[in-house]
């Protein structure tokens, strides 16, 4: 069993750059950062997360077993851990999704995202998760906040060990178990399913369009390009022309 060690820090830049440097000092799997206060907060791409005050800021340490090829499947293992997490706290399950690779729905608005940063023998992942305030300055999506959806109130310290205990619990099943035993899971709740899908490799930026199918057994995204289906690992971007929230 994976002991988590949670520390708490009234504030800092970034608690995935905590947590990175204690990683690389030798730091065991399952050591976590909750932030009061992040003053230097970012997302995928290099995006800039806006850190309110009164919103969760977590980061912790996963030194997998498995093939680095495959890491990628954690983070909407991640995301499926989450959106757990908050249907036991209440959150009706039926107005959650994921968005791939990262986000987390409600109501068709963003409540959380998550970040992997993976090194040569650990990954690093933050989330974020709007608890108390919605983010003043995005305007590429609408955004929700937990208090939104239920009346119950936590500590952050409570919801962040709730969060990393469903985290460690589905990535022991995931070392033991495999991607496949969440496929269908996470693509029940995964959004955009379906629907169009554009594609740009990260190899020869080729473009392609075809119809979403989900995640396949090994964590691709699954596309139907005419009449193959075809399993695509390895992406520049991607969009949903038909998603606002894209």
């Amino acid at each position: 069993m994976i002991n988590i060690s949670l520390n708490i820090l009234k504030t800092c830049s970034s608690t995935n750059d905590i947590a990175r440097k204690e990683a690389v000092n030798g730091s065991l799997e399952g050591t976590s950062y909750l932030s009061y206060v992040q003053t230097n907060g970012r997302g995928r791409n290099k995006n800039k997360w806006e850190s309110l005050e009164g919103n969760l800021f977590l980061s912790s340490i996963f030194r997998p077993k498995k093939d680095k090829k495959v890491w990628h499947q954690l983070s909407l293992l991640i995301g499926y851990s989450i959106l757990e997490t908050l249907v036991d706290f209440g959150v009706n399950r039926n107005n959650i999704e994921l968005k791939w690779p990262n986000d987390v729905l409600v109501n068709n608005k963003k409540i959380s995202g998550v970040l992997l940063e993976a090194f040569d023998d650990f990954i690093i992942f933050g989330i974020g998760l709007n608890i108390l305030k919605t983010p003043k300055n995005v305007t590429k999506w609408k955004t929700t906040k937990l208090s939104d959806h239920i009346l119950n109130k936590m500590s952050l310290e409570h919801i962040s060990y709730k969060i990393l205990n469903k985290i460690f619990h589905n990535y022991s099943t995931w070392q033991d178990k495999d991607f496949f035993y969440f496929k269908e899971k996470i693509n029940s709740n995964i959004r955009n399913k379906e629907k169009v899908i554009n594609l740009t490799l990260n190899s020869s930026k080729i473009q392609i369009k075809g119809i979403f199918l989900g995640l396949g057994e090994k964590g691709s995204l699954q596309v139907k390009v005419g009449s193959s289906i075809c399993d695509y690992y390895s992406v520049e971007s991607v969009t949903f022309p038909f998603d606002n929230l894209s």
